[in-house]
């Protein structure tokens, strides 16, 4: 029985599959910890953002509140970082994978 771990990885998957939910680029790419952190950060951040959104929903869309947009904001930008960097780290690990393993 072959090694999972050698067969070829499609970089577009692992890029889309993170592009989904941050860190399941990775759990297809076997890197199951490295995965495993960036699915529960992401789920803190959704946590985290949920109440200012829910707040700022409810508030009518009151853009005079500015710590609520600036928290707002800070939240949103850390989701989308978090969501290029799993993206870009699951095409690069699975183009670097594949030559390793000289299945490229």
């Amino acid at each position: 029985m072959s090694d999972p771990r050698k067969k070829r990885k499609n970089p577009y998957v692992a890029l889309i599959l993170s592009g989904v939910l941050p860190g399941l680029g990775q759990l297809y790419n076997n890197q199951i910890l490295k995965g495993l952190i960036l699915v529960a950060l992401n789920f803190v951040i959704s946590l985290l953002v949920r109440g200012p959104l829910v707040g700022f929903i409810e508030s009518g869309l009151d853009f005079s509140d500015k710590p609520a947009l600036f928290i707002l904001g800070g939240y949103t930008a850390a989701g989308l970082a978090l969501l290029v960097f799993a993206m870009i780290d699951a095409k690069k690990t699975a183009d670097r994978l594949n030559r390793e393993n000289g299945v490229a």
